[in-house]
């Protein structure tokens, strides 16, 4: 039998939790991360050394690059770029049940520590579909590895893949706030199963794309972002979402976002959980 058992580096990671962006990509250089023909988008180069440069005039050491879903399975780019972080980063992965063993070894060795499903039109290459028997069949293949997934859907179609993965064994996390509209979408349906669901201790919540909820307006996400925070507080989490991609409107000032995040969370011990201590546990 195959040894499973994760691995953890001792490097940076485990020796200063710092402030955490957890969620943004990167694209390019693409003389060396090209993107493959007919990509489902082509976002402006982003890369790994611009991102950095930006966390550090944030204050910001820590970090998750989600694997953008236009490079389709090559993951060269997110792993350069945790090559190049000495272990101060993570990753998320997108993967197929079928991803040989070795892939998840080494992509675990890299620092990815988690798998993300996108259940959206223009990620997915059609009409959004939820096979759950193919997203347990992924779990199963990461769970000895300690990750979790994470699940990029609007509201409805969120709340569906929560109720295919309820028992699943590791921890899901809902990406964007479920991308329920700030206005009002705590009150709908999906927003109030939405809060159901934080009582699991398995389910987290990022409340990041704040910009994405309010069309370009992030101040108005503040009450949607509080009620959050409040219903799981020890598993939220925030991501500056750079480079904000597939959007109609300015993008946002990162290191306004993460002032936003600092004021939503009211005092210092719960932006500590939000920014520090939450990343640091589930990104171990």
């Amino acid at each position: 039998m195959t040894d499973r058992t994760p691995r953890h580096d001792a490097g940076p990671a485990s020796q200063d939790a710092g402030i955490w962006d957890s969620h943004f990509h990167v694209f390019g250089p693409w003389d060396r991360y090209p993107l493959p023909p007919n990509p489902s988008y082509r976002p402006a180069e982003a890369t790994f050394d611009a991102v950095r440069a930006l966390h550090a005039r944030m204050g910001v050491t820590r970090g998750v690059i989600v694997h953008g879903a236009n490079y389709g399975a090559d993951h060269s780019a997110m792993l350069g770029a945790l090559a190049a972080s000495g272990g101060a980063y993570r990753g998320i992965a997108i993967i197929d049940p079928d991803v040989p063993e070795t892939t998840l070894r080494d992509m675990h060795e890299a620092g990815v520590r988690g798998i993300r499903f996108n259940v959206l039109s223009h990620l997915s290459g059609g009409a959004p579909h939820i096979d759950a028997g193919r997203m347990r069949a992924a779990i199963a293949r990461i769970a000895p590895y300690g990750w979790h997934a994470l699940v990029h859907a609007g509201p409805d179609d969120t709340i569906a893949v929560l109720e295919a993965l309820d028992g699943c064994g590791v921890p899901v996390v809902v990406d964007h706030m479920a991308r329920l509209p700030a206005r009002g979408g705590l009150d709908t349906p999906a927003g109030q199963a939405l809060l159901g669901w934080l009582r699991s201790p398995r389910i987290w919540v990022k409340v990041s794309g704040a910009d994405r909820v309010t069309d370009g307006r992030p101040d108005e996400a503040i009450p949607q972002m509080r009620a959050l925070i409040e219903a799981a507080p020890d598993r939220v989490l925030w991501g500056s979402d750079w480079p904000h991609v597939n959007i109609k409107y300015q993008a946002p000032d990162d290191a306004s976002l993460l002032a936003l995040a600092r004021r939503v969370c009211g005092d210092a011990g719960t932006a500590r959980a939000l920014l520090t201590d939450n990343p640091a546990r589930l990104y171990a």
